[in-house]
């Protein structure tokens, strides 16, 4: 029996997903040209996909992609859930926040923009304040 459960996202640039992961302090590993990543699962189980997040010691997330050309998170939940003692949905938010952030500071930089200040409230939000000269 699979416990393996996917979450569709709108991720859909892995450069700027490798500076989210970076900066949340998660590794990394995509899969080679003829080779997909093993994503680990409960009791040994695994699947493949075109990356993957090692999300905890036992635990990874891996990154599968639709026929849209967006990468869906498919885990064991319950299992990081257990490891980390953390909700699934709150470690799915800080990946995808993040991965939002990294996305948009990499377009406006891309519009001739300079990131002037970037600011977390208090609730969570992520302010950036960018200008062009």
């Amino acid at each position: 029996m699979s416990h393996f459960t996917q979450v569709e996202t709108k991720i859909n640039d892995l450069v700027a997903l490798k500076a989210a992961l970076e900066e949340l302090g998660l590794a990394f590993e995509q899969a080679t040209e003829n080779q997909l990543v093993k994503v680990r699962g409960w009791k040994g189980s695994t699947l493949t996909a075109e990356a993957k997040i090692k999300a905890t010691k036992s635990y990874d997330i891996g990154l599968q992609l639709t026929e849209e050309g967006t990468y869906k998170l498919v885990a064991d939940w319950w299992g990081i859930e257990e490891e980390t003692n953390e909700e699934a949905a709150k470690i799915q938010q800080r990946i995808v926040q993040c991965y939002a952030k990294h996305k948009v500071k990499a377009e406006v930089a891309k519009q001739g923009f300079t990131l002037d200040e970037e600011q977390v409230e208090a609730d969570g939000t992520i302010r950036l304040a960018v200008s062009r000269w």
